[in-house]
């Protein structure tokens, strides 16, 4: 009989907790870690209590001086926990960001204060509970030395209840403290009240005659007291986050001035070659800023299996390279992969886009209503659309800005990202109209071998960097007919820059000329016609005749040329105002990407380029 008592018992004191554990921490290593600690933790602390008691002869046999003391003890070691984990933070978050980021999870404080106090709780209630299971499987007699026939089942329910309180405790005790404020002191302080509440109750069941029911109540309606505190909390500190837009004027320059020491987070949408070279940069940057942002940057990485069936974000984290598109380059160690592009971006101050502009409408729809209202973009895309209704032009920046509805900022220039990776002198062009985002830009990017120059023009800033990449691939076209030096550098170059800048003045004009001067405009075009992806890519074209997107797979590791998607999005823009006589050299490219006309036709055309017919103004 006594055999099926203990093993109900054990249901009811165990049953709820081994529950929680399957459900939400036994498929997490990390949690069980924590879990484990906290448990340590509690039993250091019942140690220093002991020790104490056992020294305090003259109270030894009273059971009222143990409780209290042992309760304040739990509790220091609670806050002791909490300080550890607050020391190692960083190492934490970068270990769970390891084990997760396949699931697409972050480091999350609410899972951590939860794995403690379970932890905490259970350990707890093993030790209220272990003795009496123990004398359970003993005689055949329904309670202990004449207790009520009560004594295992009650006990069995304040064990579950005290591992309950603690899971919740530790969910008050952490997120009060993480919420600063007056919250450091409330939070802990119920904790301690209610804990200190519940075990003194107990005291009243060593009487002759028990009152297991009172002390059953009473801390079932803590617990519930608990549970509702926590969750409070828990949405107070959403609330807090999600609509700080919506407090008072007061409130509001209160925060501007508080989130002016607030570390700021950085996140990159996008992980390929160059993505993952500026995320070397600005990484190895940010650790150099003392705290100023936050250390850890997530970067959206589309997954990918490798060859030998790993995952692309799995190696990144673990090797700290990108062996696919940026080998043997590593990368910082505060660079975290994230393979769920809501999660990448999560509470990020500035996001920084970096992937091919063919998915930017995609990537900006799925993130819609996900950003945070104060945060700003910059991107580094190379290109733009054209509407194919209205065919009217659409830069990246724009898409961002209307969809999001957040301010964006460009940068281009001379950037090849091996160069950059590998920290080569170089320079870009920032279009921003915020000084208080070029600042920001500028601490982020900004070093003696990465120097920047900033103008307000946003639009050409960015168009010129996706037009250069028509230009280079003509570049790399004529390298691959072998055309002389004469026509690769002073015609294709000087007479593609000059459709660059007709074309930008088609859209918009600029606030200086000097910005073509600049490392967005004529710098670019060299490097990139030079040695650019889709210099490379052209020319192979053009000396194997194999299509390019055969090309981009076997040279460049799937990698899209930037080039012809941009000549088709001009192509249709110009083909729409009957303008593609103006600018032969961006026609001639779409239409050789297209496998419309021979490459060597558009060197045969170069005689007859408007340009030669232009009237020079006296």
């Amino acid at each position: 009989m006594t055999i099926i008592e203990c093993a109900g018992c054990t249901l009811i004191a165990f049953g709820v907790p081994f529950s929680m554990f399957v459900f939400t921490i036994a498929h997490h290593p990390f949690r069980i870690i924590i879990a484990m600690t906290s448990a340590f933790f509690w039993l250091i602390s019942l140690l220093l209590s002991s020790l104490l008691w056992f020294a305090v002869v003259p109270l030894r046999n009273q059971l009222a001086f143990a409780v209290p003391f042992t309760v304040l003890f739990q509790e220091i070691f609670r806050y002791l926990f909490y300080r550890l984990i607050k020391k190692a933070e960083f190492a934490l978050q970068k270990a769970q960001m390891q084990e997760l980021t396949a699931k697409g999870m972050v480091f999350d404080r609410f899972a951590v204060a939860y794995a403690s106090g379970y932890g905490f709780g259970l350990i707890s209630g093993t030790f209220a509970i272990v003795n009496v299971l123990s004398d359970m499987t003993g005689p055949g007699t329904i309670g202990i030395f004449g207790h009520s026939p009560d004594f295992f089942i009650a006990t069995a329910f304040l064990a579950l209840c005290i591992i309950l309180l603690n899971t919740f405790w530790g969910v008050i005790f952490y997120t009060s403290l993480d919420k600063g404020g007056m919250h450091r002191i409330i939070g802990p302080a119920i904790v301690v009240l209610t804990h200190m509440l519940f075990s003194c109750m107990t005291l009243l069941n060593r009487k002759s005659t028990p009152t297991y029911s009172i002390s059953i109540v009473i801390g079932y309606v803590l617990l519930i007291g608990m549970m509702f505190f926590a969750r409070v909390l828990h949405l107070h500190f959403d609330f807090l986050r999600k609509n700080r837009h919506h407090f008072s004027y007061v409130q509001n320059v209160y925060r501007m001035a508080s989130s002016s020491l607030a570390k700021k987070k950085i996140a990159f949408v996008g992980s390929g070659n160059w993505g993952s070279a500026i995320a070397c940069h600005i990484g190895d940057k940010v650790r150099q800023l003392n705290g100023q942002y936050h250390e850890q940057i997530l970067m959206w990485c589309k997954e990918e299996i490798l060859d030998d069936g790993r995952k692309l974000t799995e190696v990144i984290n673990q090797q700290h390279e990108n062996i696919k598109y940026l080998p043997d380059r590593k990368i910082p160690e505060n660079i975290i992969a994230i393979p769920d592009l809501d999660i990448a971006v999560k509470d990020a101050d500035i996001i920084i886009f970096v992937v091919p502009h063919q998915y930017v409408k995609n990537i900006c729809e799925q993130l819609k209503n996900n950003i945070k209202k104060d945060a700003f973009a910059l991107t580094l895309i190379k290109g733009f659309y054209v509407d194919e209704q209205t065919k009217e032009l659409t830069l990246v920046s724009q898409i961002i800005k209307n969809t999001l509805n957040i301010p964006c900022a460009s940068m281009m220039g001379a950037n090849i990202a091996n160069e950059v990776a590998k920290k080569i002198f170089c320079e870009a062009t920032v279009g921003c109209r915020d000084d208080k985002h070029s600042e920001i830009i500028r601490q982020l990017i900004d070093t003696p071998v990465f120097r920047l120059r900033f103008f307000p023009d946003v639009e050409i800033i960015e168009m010129l960097g996706g037009l250069k990449n028509i230009v280079s691939m003509l570049a790399g076209f004529a390298e691959g007919l072998d055309a002389g030096f004469n026509t690769r550098a002073a015609v294709i170059l000087r007479l593609g820059f000059v459709e660059m800048i007709n074309f930008c003045r088609l859209y918009k004009k600029e606030s200086t000329s000097e910005i073509y001067l600049q490392s967005c405009g004529i710098a670019d075009l060299i490097a990139s016609s030079l040695g650019g992806r889709n210099y490379r890519g052209a020319k192979t074209m053009v000396q194997t005749k194999d299509s390019l997107a055969y090309i981009e797979k076997k040279d460049f590791n799937g990698q899209s040329l930037q080039g012809p998607s941009t000549a088709k999005e001009v192509y249709r823009y110009l083909h729409a105002r009957n303008l593609l006589d103006r600018f032969p050299l961006f026609r001639d490219t779409h239409l050789i990407c297209e496998s419309i006309i021979k490459p060597h036709v558009f060197l045969d055309n170069l005689g007859n380029h408007p340009e030669f017919h232009r009237t020079i103004p006296e």
